[in-house]
C-alpha cells in the first residue's frame, strides 16, 4: 500500500496505554526538579515503566489526566484510519492549552498561574520543535496518510502550525536585529547557505529546509507553489497574518477538521453557536498580498474560491 502501515496502530497502542503515566508525569513536575529529572522521569513513563499508586490518588486529578489522555491520544494520528492531519496537530495545541491553564509552564510551578508572554514564546518554539521531530518520524516510520492535503497546493502534507509559529519567531528576531538583513525578507528562503545555517534556531527555515529535502531535484516553485508564493512578501509580518488566516480558513473554519474534537473542563465547548451566516473568505492574505507588493502573481490553487 501507498499509505498506512497498520503497525502504526501498535505504536498509537502503547501511547494509549502509556498515556496516563506520561500525563502524570508532567502534572508532578515540580519547579524544584532539575531538567534531568524530568527528562528522566519522563523517559521512564513513555518506556512502559508502573505508575506511581499515589500520583493519582485524588479524584479531580483524575479527571483531569482523563482529559489531557484524550487530547494527547489525537496528537500524534488516526490509528484507524492510518493517517495525520491539522486536526492532530491542532490537538496536540489544546493539549499545550490545557497544561498552560493548570499552571505547568509558570516560573512556579507549584501555582496555577499562566506563563509571561516571554515564556510562552520559547515554550512555542521548542516544544513544537520538539512534536515535529516525533511526528515526522512517526509518518515516515509509519507511511501515514495525509489528512485532508491540498498536495503542492498547501504549506505541507501533514502541518500548519509550525510554519506560523516560525514566522513570528523571524519577526521577533528581526525587531530585536539579531537576525541581520539576509534574514529580514521572506525570499531569503531560496538562499540554501541561509537555510542551512538557520534550521536549527528558526522553525520556518527548518520546515523549508525538510519539504526540500523531501522534494530534491523538483524546483521550489513547481514542488511548492503556495511557499514560493508567501517568499514574495515583503515583510514576514505579513506572512505571519497570511498563515494566521489560512490556518482559521483551513483548519478551524473546515466541519471535517474541527467534528473530530473532544471537549472537557479544560478546553471547554461552552459557548452559544452563532445563527449568522459565516463571513464571506477575506482577500487579505499572502495571495493577493504578493502582488500588491510588488511580486509575481501567486498560481491559484484548484480547491481556492
Amino acid at each position: 500500500a501507498r499509505f498506512g502501515n497498520p503497525a502504526f496502530r501498535s505504536w498509537h497502542q502503547r501511547l494509549t496505554e502509556r498515556s496516563a503515566s506520561i500525563v502524570a508525569c508532567i502534572l508532578e513536575a515540580k519547579a524544584s526538579s532539575t531538567l534531568e529529572e524530568c527528562s528522566e522521569r519522563g523517559f521512564e513513563a513513555a518506556s512502559g515503566a508502573t505508575l506511581d499508586s499515589t500520583s493519582l490518588d485524588d479524584e479531580e486529578k483524575k479527571k483531569i489526566v482523563v482529559e489531557l489522555q484524550a487530547y494527547l491520544h489525537d496528537s500524534f494520528g488516526q490509528p484507524i484510519r492510518l493517517d495525520y492531519g491539522t486536526g492532530h496537530e491542532t490537538s496536540f495545541l489544546v493539549f499545550l492549552y490545557a497544561l498552560s491553564n493548570l499552571g505547568c509552564f509558570g516560573d512556579d510551578t507549584t501555582k496555577k498561574e499562566r506563563p509571561s508572554l516571554e515564556r510562552i514564546k520559547s515554550i512555542a518554539i521548542s516544544i513544537t520543535s520538539a512534536y515535529l521531530k516525533v511526528t515526522r518520524t512517526v509518518q515516515t516510520v509509519y507511511m501515514l496518510e495525509p489528512a485532508g492535503s491540498h498536495g503542492v497546493w498547501g504549506l505541507d502534507d501533514y502541518h500548519c502550525v509550525p510554519f506560523y509559529l516560525g514566522a513570528c519567531q523571524l519577526i521577533a528576531d528581526h525587531m530585536s536585529g539579531n537576525g541581520g538583513d539576509d534574514l529580514s525578507k521572506p525570499d531569503c528562503i531560496h538562499d540554501n547557505s541561509a537555510l542551512e545555517s538557520g534550521e536549527d534556531r528558526f522553525l520556518y527555515f527548518g520546515c523549508i529546509r525538510y519539504i526540500k529535502s523531501l522534494k530534491m531535484g523538483v524546483p521550489f516553485f513547481e514542488s511548492s507553489p503556495m511557499l514560493n508564493d508567501i517568499s514574495n512578501l515583503s515583510t514576514w509580518t505579513k506572512v505571519s497574518a497570511g498563515l494566521l488566516k489560512l490556518y482559521e480558513g483551513e483548519v478551524l473554519d473546515k466541519r471535517p477538521v474541527v467534528q473530530h474534537f473532544v471537549f472537557g473542563s479544560l478546553f471547554s465547548a461552552n459557548w452559544t453557536a452563532s445563527h449568522a451566516p459565516p463571513p464571506p473568505p477575506t482577500n487579505g492574505t499572502f495571495r493577493t498580498a504578493a502582488v500588491a507588493d510588488g511580486g509575481m502573481p501567486p498560481t491559484r490553487a484548484p480547491w481556492a474560491k
